[in-house]
């Protein structure tokens, strides 16, 4: 079934609300989705994908279409309209709005080799996205969002992860309270990463554990420092005095 919209009407304005505003995705449970890759993975990993929207074409890549028989809720959206709803220069063939899927640190599942990554009010999303792309080629078990952070469901943040956003479970978490509470009773070592950390990476322990990485500009803070079961410094040759979030993860 194909719908259209034609002007910037109610239902177009949300629309736009879901790429640029981080409230009206929580108001709506949603978010928009561009890229074959996420677009694969989402579908692939299951998520629940409310409707795809496409600008008029005469013809579909089969791909897309393929994309568009699995979804089979469309809207058709005037081109220029469209366009406006992606950041890409060349517009895609098809956006899919898909539903949030919020999880919270007890949904995680420690057995096993369960290597968390902590982010401590990450700034930019597209750090976030890059490194969801690297915790997932390494096996990691989930990526933790503390505090005031950028928003995990930004479309820089998806479209930078590559796919692995649908992979890779995603917690966000307020306050560093209630990170530590869950660490004392499901015995997840909080370990600290710092340019000024007084252990080797050759002393983390063995899983399960949770590796913590500070905001940009500003490092951990104070609470999270103090949490910690131990700091480890990050190894760096040259005159950097300190890493990006993401190199310092990768």
């Amino acid at each position: 079934m194909t719908r259209n919209i034609r002007s910037a009407n109610a239902e177009y304005q949300v629309l736009e609300a879901l790429r640029t505003n981080r409230q009206k995705r929580n108001r709506e449970n949603a978010f928009i989705v561009e890229g074959v890759r996420n677009i694969d993975a989402a579908l692939a990993h299951g998520w629940t994908v409310r409707i795809a929207l496409i600008p008029p074409a005469a013809r579909r890549s089969t791909w897309a279409q393929s994309v568009l028989d699995r979804v089979g809720n469309t809207v058709e959206v005037a081109a220029d309209l469209f366009n406006a709803l992606s950041d890409r220069e060349d517009p895609p063939e098809l956006l899919l709005v898909v539903e949030k899927r919020p999880r919270l640190l007890a949904d995680l599942d420690v057995g096993g080799p369960f290597v968390a990554t902590v982010l401590d009010r990450p700034s930019g999303p597209g750090n976030i996205g890059t490194i969801l792309r690297s915790s997932d080629a390494l096996g990691g078990a989930a990526v933790i969002v503390l505090g005031h952070a950028a928003d995990p469901y930004d479309p820089r943040a998806v479209r930078a992860s590559t796919g692995s956003f649908f992979a890779v479970p995603i917690v966000e978490v307020a306050a560093t309270a209630e990170l530590t509470s869950w660490a004392n009773s499901a015995e997840v070592r909080l370990v600290a990463t710092d340019e000024s950390g007084d252990a080797a990476l050759d002393d983390i322990p063995p899983p399960p554990l949770a590796l913590l990485f500070g905001n940009e500009k500003a490092g951990l803070s104070r609470s999270l420092r103090d949490a910690a079961d131990l700091t480890v410094a990050i190894p760096m040759t040259g005159s950097a005095s300190s890493l990006n979030v993401a190199a310092a993860h990768a």
